[in-house]
């Protein structure tokens, strides 16, 4: 039990150096595909909020009950070599053991709902449930505490577990949180909508003007100013190439300064990460300073001839999903549909991207028949031909006219209150920039 008391602790260390790696825009050994990937369980809301309400990582959690773990069984050996009664620490064990289990079940459940396995975490899960069951089978004397024992099993047990706990706080505190949607988004100017003293009724203020972009940088995390000054490095070095197709469907003017165009999976988070930061860049960028062009690249090889085919054919949530989108490129609603289908991400089945995609200005008739038309397939075709002319490695693909880059939306968002000019004065402050690793930063899904 000591042992495995130390290698859980083990591991929740190397978990935790991990997620401090994500934090810094790192890549993480077990980011693997969309599938089996730590770090979209790391940044998950549960686990947000478990960070945000205790003040450490679920890494964190680990190590506590490791270290707690191993103070036990310390104390247990110490005692029966001492000859004295091992009953409060066997007690303490088997409680440890009891807790362990309860958070396997709740923490797997998380991930589960996700729908993403954590390889990591299974091995902690493994670790736990070994301690388990040496606790519960193989220690002697009764499986809880008898009468009279209940105090010193809860004295030794709940204060080791206090003292790891405070131990880990100030780490804990230390470490970055997950990022959410809109943080990276500076509060804006203040300004009155209206002169003093005007009380026009049933008029509606005028949103506020978006932050500049001295105030934008100034707000970033330090960690991000390198990440920042590396990608517009590489936004610098880019040569821009004339667009192979014209779009079929652009938010915002033609002739805006900045010219975001995407490719995404609907299964990929990092793709759906993208998606809710841009809708969140499109309400506060000034007007006329941005146009977005969304394109598909489904990581199947059902309807993308790029993609090995897995298997017999069979019905494909990607292609249904990016042959819907497609079809309602024409739709008044394109933006909040497919923003709408992102967000359902974790859940989304063939007849979830029916739902949802029906759910607005296009009826599923209309729908249907249009998904299975040669038009339909042949602009999901121009779209895989078109990504493959930029060597896709994985989604989500980023260019800014016409130059790829990282799909960081603090770099997008600088360069719409820069207008376009990685030049910019502001930009100064900035630390000189570092080589970009391989793929420009981009530590997504890379698949063949």
């Amino acid at each position: 039990m000591l042992l495995l008391g130390i290698a859980t602790s083990g591991l929740a260390v190397y978990q935790w150096m991990e997620l401090l790696t994500l934090r810094a825009g790192g890549a993480t050994s077990c980011g693997i595909n969309e599938h089996v990937n730590c770090e979209t369980v790391w940044n998950s809301d549960f686990a947000s909020a478990v960070h945000d309400t205790l003040g450490i990582p679920i890494a964190g959690l680990g190590l506590v009950w490791g270290l707690t773990a191993v103070g036990l069984s310390a104390l247990y050996l110490a005692w029966a070599q001492a000859k004295r009664s091992v009953r409060p620490a066997a007690s303490g064990l088997r409680l440890l053991a009891l807790a362990g289990v309860v958070s396997v079940a709740v923490f797997a459940a998380a991930s589960a709902r996700v729908g993403v396995v954590c390889p990591t975490c299974l091995g902690t899960y493994v670790l736990v449930l070994a301690f388990a069951a040496v606790a519960w089978r193989g220690l002697p004397g009764p499986l809880l505490p008898q009468a009279g024992e209940w105090g010193d099993t809860l004295k030794w047990t709940v204060g080791i577990a206090a003292v790891a706990f405070v131990a880990m706080l100030m780490p804990g505190r230390s470490t970055p949180h997950a990022p959410k949607a809109g943080a990276f988004l500076p509060p804006p100017v203040a300004t009155s909508s209206q002169p003093a003293g005007d009380s026009t009724p049933n008029v509606p203020p005028a949103p506020p003007p978006p932050a500049t972009l001295d105030a934008f940088i100034a707000s970033l995390p330090r960690e991000q100013h390198q990440f920042l000054s590396n990608a517009l490095a590489m936004y610098r070095a880019g040569t821009p190439k004339l667009a192979a197709f014209p779009a079929r469907r652009l938010f915002g003017p033609v002739e805006a300064p900045v010219k975001v165009l995407e490719w995404t999976d609907s299964k990929c988070p990092h793709c759906k990460a993208l998606v809710e930061e841009l809708a969140l860049i499109k309400q506060h960028a000034p007007q006329g300073s941005l146009s977005v062009e969304a394109r598909q690249f489904p990581l199947d090889g059902a309807c993308n001839p790029a993609i090995p085919r897995r298997g017999p054919d069979a019905p494909s949530v990607r292609c249904d999903a990016a042959r819907a989108m497609v079809c309602l490129e024409g739709a008044k609603d394109f933006w909040e549909l497919r923003e709408k289908l992102f967000a359902a991400q974790a859940f989304l089945d063939t007849d979830k991207v029916m739902e949802i995609a029906s759910s607005g200005s296009v009826a599923r008739p209309q729908l249907e028949s249009c998904m299975s038309a040669p038009e339909t397939v042949g602009k999901l075709r121009q779209d895989v031909e078109y990504a493959l002319k930029y060597n896709i490695q994985g989604t989500p693909l980023v260019l800014v006219n016409g130059r790829e880059v990282p799909p960081s939306a603090p770099l997008i968002y600088a360069l719409v209150l820069a207008r376009g000019n990685a030049n910019h004065p502001a930009f100064a402050v900035l630390p000189p920039a570092m080589t970009m690793p391989s793929g420009g930063g981009h530590e997504g899904h890379a698949h063949p």
